[in-house]
């Protein structure tokens, strides 16, 4: 994991922060979010939309939509964005790194050892990286920018039924979904703990940050609270509630182009590769 100060170059010999291509993955909530970005924002390009299915009236440039990733297409991207889902980064991420760097919002998808450690060995190989967008996580730069190592983490998210998915067995009490290792909630709720498997990559590890996930149908906002205590005894505490889109917080989209940005301007966040 790394907060790397300097500038990034693109694909292709573009510098970032001329004429950015950006690819994005999925056309949700996020997905539409980031793509009317783009297209208001000098200084950056869609270069491919990749939908399950077509979108009449679509704000994009004629040949923008494509039902599948090519090297084509990528060779002409500097940045893709995943707006979709873990399945996107198992069964493309490496063949998308090896033209671009990626911006992973299925954060999920980098639970798994194996092929975090592919990902980033390809990303290596070819001079990209991969971004682990802000999205819900309040405070990611003081938890990945902290020169020291962090002794212990835990996280907590309390969300009214509906926002879960798969939803809980009994949305009429409150009942405690999870209490454990990050690394192992992911698998069971993997569209519902994007900010939790964020945390852990920036501070304790999969297996040493804990996760407590909750449902309280007495809620409407979901409520977001962590804790990461450092080595000299330092410690970060958020508090942060917000209403719900869906499965993720009213602010993820914002959160995801605010992250774009950065990464334009050359402070990506947390990042690999």
């Amino acid at each position: 994991m790394r907060w790397p100060d300097q500038p990034r170059w693109g694909s292709n010999g573009r510098e970032l922060g001329t004429i950015v291509k950006i690819g994005v993955i999925g056309f949700g909530a996020i997905g539409k979010h980031v793509v009317d970005h783009i297209s208001a924002t000098d200084g950056l390009e869609l270069s491919f939309v990749l939908t399950r299915t077509p979108i009449p009236d679509a704000p994009w440039p004629d040949g923008a939509a494509i039902a599948a990733l090519t090297p084509a297409h990528l060779r002409a991207t500097d940045l893709v964005i995943e707006a979709a889902h873990p399945e996107i980064i198992a069964n493309h991420g490496a063949q998308i790194l090896e033209h671009a760097d990626l911006m992973v919002v299925s954060a999920g998808a980098l639970v798994d050892d194996r092929q975090r450690e592919n990902l980033i060995a390809t990303a290596r190989r070819h001079g990209r990286r991969i971004v682990v967008p802000y999205g819900a996580l309040a405070g990611l730069e003081a938890l990945a920018g902290r020169p020291s190592t962090w002794r212990s983490a835990s996280i907590t998210f309390v969300k009214p039924p509906h926002a879960f998915e798969p939803p809980p067995a009994d949305s009429t009490a409150v009942s405690v979904l999870y209490d454990g290792a990050v690394r192992g909630i992911a698998a069971r709720y993997p569209r519902n703990v994007n900010a939790m498997v964020t945390f852990a990559l920036a501070t304790a590890g999969l297996d040493a940050s804990r996760a407590v996930l909750i449902s309280d149908p007495s809620q409407t906002f979901a409520t977001l609270e962590f804790e990461a205590i450092g080595e000299d005894g330092g410690t970060l505490r958020v508090t942060k509630s917000q209403p719900m889109l869906g499965v993720s917080g009213s602010e993820m989209p914002d959160a995801i182009v605010h992250s774009l940005m950065m990464h334009v301007g050359g402070r990506p966040g947390l990042c690999f590769g």
